[in-house]
């Protein structure tokens, strides 16, 4: 082959070449074309409309609209917990600029720590930044005026319109009506497949708001809006969900009782119960000390939470169902029941008492060192000799005790429909070496025959005793009254017992250790109660130990004694007797319940100024005005 036909080949080869790489280009490009008309149709045909929605959303927000919290009334129709208007100062995060100066000058001028806003922007970097930061919940005039002289320095700070929970009677109601919080994420994964709470939703945490929060909780609702690609708000959506609020609720408080209560307790660690003993309406439940439930109606900071809960005096405690104590002399009442009717004693039966009583090798003293001689049981409850009951005790034995003290639902919870009840200690020998794997001595019998021992006993359910006591029936105490409420128990007691007991409570108030509860024109009856604390050596003065070292004090009974509308229970933790600490709350409470059919109390001094009138007018031979 010459050089021409070599040269021909070789161009030959080259425009093959070529024309192979052209014809795979062109390939490649319809190929490429082809990819991009079928994802096009994919994306625009066969996904078109998910990706429509997706794009709408990004374009809408769905907005909660929480719904208004029932109203809470008492049963005089004064309100106990409402929702108002709140303002709130925010920190808007989208857009943000100079954050740090910001947060330094909100320090400075409102006081909220800068450590706190900083904590709480970090918290937040994960939230949409359409969402606020909360810098002061429920601000006053002062403070927005504080920010709007100053508007320049906080470019980022709005004002947010909201809600919030009151309790005008803060700590009166605490333990009863209890708070109200943000839902946690417990209840939320905790709530059933259909369950309406959502995140942010507030739910009642505690009392009445968290066992009627279905009623008073409602249900939110929601609007969508148009937002920016920054989700700052544009517009309002025409559709949404209008929220459903929450029902009135109304509760057998009586708030001139809760306060009286309240008062009377004052700075004392206690409790009391007061029922309508027919019906088992709860006139007044109060814990002491308590806790302001406003406090909650916003965002608890962990520094007030803290407090609270690291509180020696515990406030959170509801000791009116949750705390049980040993009933010291006011259990005397069920150890008569349970001795006349067992008839391990009659009506007539006379007991010595020489201030104490050798048993099981071991001597039992009497409060009254002297002894109270000769009595029945009359008198033994009314005088409350010790000798008395351990006899009484020892004849009766723990298993008919146990029985007893079961009739009248003691060591198990009344069903209170509030969270929490304790269902408190009725010892026996099968409960003993059930909880703790040891025998029942005879001793134990005899301690717990004068209320003291392993015995415990919650003040609602000394309050649902006497209530049995005081009808014959036994009640289930309520707060609010439903279309179905359950029936009084009917006690398997004898009439003639009854008229005993009540004959001897009685006179505990008109000549006995309950004097300071008596009302005068209106019987009261009652049994004072003194719960050991420490075991003390005999003859020392109980008043002077150091206070936390005192015996519980407690007051239980009815009025008027012979046609009964009010049942009562008091403790005072450290109180010392029930007579002198316990008995004159009592007295409190009475008097605003009965405050129309009782004479005007005089004003301190007037019956002495009144007998200085009269020596005046005698000297001066002149009448006094009638």
């Amino acid at each position: 082959m010459d050089y021409r036909e070599r040269w021909e080949h070789k161009e030959y080869l080259l425009e093959r070449r070529l024309v192979r790489r052209v014809t795979v280009f062109h390939v490649g490009i319809v190929l490429l074309l082809l990819a991009y008309l079928l994802t096009f149709w994919y994306l625009q045909v066969v996904r078109g409309a998910e990706y429509a929605q997706l794009a709408e959303n990004n374009r809408l927000r769905r907005i909660p609209m929480p719904p208004t919290r029932g109203v809470i009334f008492d049963r005089r129709n004064e309100v106990v917990a409402s929702t108002r208007p709140s303002l709130n100062l925010v920190l808007r995060r989208d857009g943000l600029k100079d954050a740090e100066g910001q947060l330094r000058r909100l320090e400075s001028v409102l006081g909220v720590p800068y450590a706190e806003l900083h904590d709480g922007l970090l918290d937040m970097e994960d939230r949409p930044t359409f969402e606020p930061l909360v810098v002061k919940e429920d601000v006053d005039l002062g403070d927005l005026a504080k920010i709007e002289a100053r508007r320049e320095w906080f470019p980022s700070v709005e004002v947010e319109q909201t809600a919030r929970r009151d309790y005008p009677d803060r700590q009166s109601v605490a333990h009863a009506v209890g708070y109200v919080g943000e839902v946690g994420e417990t209840q939320l994964l905790a709530q059933p497949t259909n369950g309406t709470l959502e995140l942010g939703d507030i739910v009642g945490k505690s009392g009445v708001e968290k066992s009627y929060d279905d009623l008073l909780r409602g249900r939110r609702g929601w609007k969508l809006v148009t937002v920016n690609s920054l989700g700052r708000q544009l517009g309002e959506a025409q559709n949404g969900r209008a929220p459903e609020d929450g029902r009135q609720v109304r509760v057998t408080l009586d708030l001139r009782l809760q306060r009286a209560l309240m008062e009377g307790l004052g700075e004392d660690a206690g409790a009391g119960v007061f029922l309508d003993p027919w019906t088992g309406d709860v006139l007044a439940l109060a814990s002491s000390p308590a806790y302001d439930p406003n406090v909650f109606a916003s965002h608890v900071t962990p520094t007030i939470w803290q407090s609270l809960v690291h509180d020696p005096k515990h406030p959170l405690q509801d000791r009116a169902i949750g705390s049980f104590y040993a009933p010291g002399s006011t259990f005397k009442v069920l150890m008569s029941i349970a001795g006349l009717e067992s008839g391990a004693i009659s009506p007539s039966t006379i007991l010595h008492c020489g201030g104490s009583i050798n048993m099981y090798g071991r001597p039992f003293l009497c409060w009254k060192k002297g002894g109270h001689g000769s009595v029945d049981v009359h008198r033994a409850l009314v005088q409350s000799c010790n000798v008395f009951f351990y006899q009484v005790g020892r004849s009766t034995g723990i298993e008919t005790i146990a029985r007893y003290a079961d009739m009248f639902n003691l060591g198990r919870p009344t069903g209170i429909d509030l969270p929490g009840e304790a269902a408190g200690v009725l010892p026996s020998p099968a409960w003993k070496m059930r909880t703790r794997g040891e025998p029942w001595y005879a001793g134990e019998t005899i301690s717990v025959s004068i209320g003291q021992g392993i015995l415990g006993v919650t003040p609602v359910q000394m309050a649902v005793l006497m209530s049995g006591v005081a009808t014959g029936q036994l009640p289930s105490p309520r707060l609010v009254r439903t279309d179905r409420p359950s029936e009084p128990k009917p006690l398997a007691v004898s009439l003639g017992t009854f008229a005993i007991v009540r004959s001897a409570l009685q006179d505990v108030v008109e000549e006995g250790t309950g004097r300071k509860a008596s009302l005068g024109t209106i019987s009261v009856a009652g049994k004072t109660g003194t719960a050991q604390v420490y075991k003390k050596s005999a003859g020392i003065d109980a008043d002077k130990l150091p206070k936390d070292e005192r015996d519980h004090a407690w007051f239980a009974g009815y009025a008027p004694a012979d046609r009964p509308e009010i049942a009562f229970a008091v403790v005072v933790e450290h109180g010392g007797h029930g007579g002198t600490t316990a008995a004159p709350i009592v007295k409190k409470v009475l008097e605003a319940f009965f405050a129309d059919r009782l004479p005007p109390k005089q004003p301190p001094g007037a019956l002495e100024a009144g007998l200085d009138r009269r020596a005046e007018a005698a000297r001066a031979d002149t009448p006094l005005p009638r």
